[in-house]
């Protein structure tokens, strides 16, 4: 009894040589008096020190009814059936969705919901990899980027630091169904219906060395190195495919790796000098954006425009704004074919109803009305502009540039 106490000692000596205690325990709920106590109460009798050093428990798999999965209900799902169907990184994406502190509930509709998540994620990383395939010759590495860029640029650079700063902290805390929703939202919402938007005249029509573009161009750059930041601990095969398939290195100071899980690179962010900058587009155009849409969508449902980019908007302040709305381009930010900001409004039976019929919305802060553009349609790029042989003056630079 003596001398195997001693080789027991002398085993746990050795392991924790090599890293013991451990640095995690994992198991369900059933565990606090099973193998969390028993490991626990042995390793204290035997060396004075717990076995781990952090304990996490989950709960169980259910049916989309909440029932405990049996042979007999016929209500199993295997990992290795949905993994054939849906793929691995699916598998993961549903794990991390969930709340695990908890019984967790799966079923082939849950898994397809999952699989729509999953799609928009993907479809993000695909624009991102799409544009960033058509580089202006000069951009061979990220020392050649801008170092300028534009207001909204550094806004949306502001997102993402915030969004990896919350998941790597949320990833140490063991607590992952909040990256998978802050995930989302940020790829469907500030990225998708927000600045992919307003990017795409500018990435589809500007010349490749026009200064906005390589702008737009070193955001995206900017963003997809985050979002892989996020995404390769928990879609690995998805981050893995991206990684393989960027045209270019994020630091040629570093030796390319051959894979993303190998890669350990630090998010260095252009970001302002001065956040309070920030508050123009927070503040300011954010508010300003979502009632012009609620505008617009009224001028379209009483026929004035037939698309966003007929309109003509007039912007009437209510009272002084402290705002420098000059620095931003409003009719490429909304849009539409023309912003004029007034800090009077004007009264509505002086305006020239020659020039169209009209909406006018009053708001909080504004009074915003829309009418009907006298600008035509450039065929190349289908902005309202003010236009030359059927193209706007942009076009126009960038067919005698080609």
């Amino acid at each position: 009894m003596y001398n195997n106490k001693n080789n027991l000692k002398n085993s746990i000596t050795i392991k924790r040589r090599n890293n013991w205690p451990a640095t995690l325990y994992v198991e369900g709920q059933d565990q606090f008096r099973g193998w969390f106590n028993s490991s626990l109460i042995t390793s204290v009798i035997l060396t004075n020190q717990a076995s781990y050093q952090q304990v996490l428990s989950h709960g169980f798999v259910v049916d989309e009814k909440g029932h405990k999965m049996s042979k007999s209900l016929g209500n199993v799902i295997d990992p290795e059936d949905i993994t054939e169907q849906f793929g691995a990184d699916i598998l993961r994406l549903w794990v991390i969705s969930c709340d695990f502190t908890k019984e967790v509930k799966v079923s082939i509709p849950i898994l397809e919901k999952v699989r729509e998540s999953y799609q928009k994620i993907r479809n993000t990383l695909r624009f991102l990899l799409g544009n960033l395939a058509n580089l202006p010759p000069e951009i061979k590495s990220q020392k050649d980027l801008e170092e300028k860029l534009d207001l909204v640029d550094y806004y949306i650079l502001h997102k993402l630091e915030k969004l990896v700063a919350e998941s790597q902290k949320n990833y140490n805390e063991y607590n992952f169904n909040p990256v998978y929703f802050s995930l989302l939202n940020f790829c469907i919402n500030d990225l998708s219906s927000f600045y992919f938007e307003i990017s795409k005249d500018s990435l589809y029509c500007d010349h490749l060395y026009f200064q906005r573009r390589k702008q737009i161009i070193t955001t995206l750059y900017y963003l997809l190195q985050g979002l892989l930041k996020i995404i390769a601990p928990i879609l690995p095969f998805l981050a893995e495919e991206v990684y393989q398939s960027i045209p270019f290195r994020f630091d040629s100071a570093v030796p390319q790796e051959e894979s993303i899980q190998l890669k350990n690179y630090s998010l260095n962010l252009p970001l302002p000098d001065n956040e309070k900058e920030l508050e123009l587009i927070t503040v300011f155009f954010l508010p300003l954006r979502q009632e012009v849409y609620q505008t617009l969508e009224k001028a379209r449902q009483e026929k004035i425009i037939n698309t966003n980019s007929q309109a003509h908007l007039t912007i009437n302040l209510k009272g002084k704004n402290s705002q420098n709305y000059s620095k931003l381009n409003l009719e490429e930010l909304l849009l539409v074919a023309k912003v004029v900001v007034s800090e009077k409004k004007e009264n509505n039976e002086q305006m020239d109803k020659s020039l169209s019929s009209y909406v006018c919305q009053e708001y909080n802060l504004w009074w915003i009305e829309v009418r009907k553009t006298d600008k035509e349609k450039c065929i190349r790029c289908w902005n309202y502009r003010d236009l030359e042989k059927g193209v706007c003056q942009r076009c126009k630079k960038v067919l005698f540039q080609s």
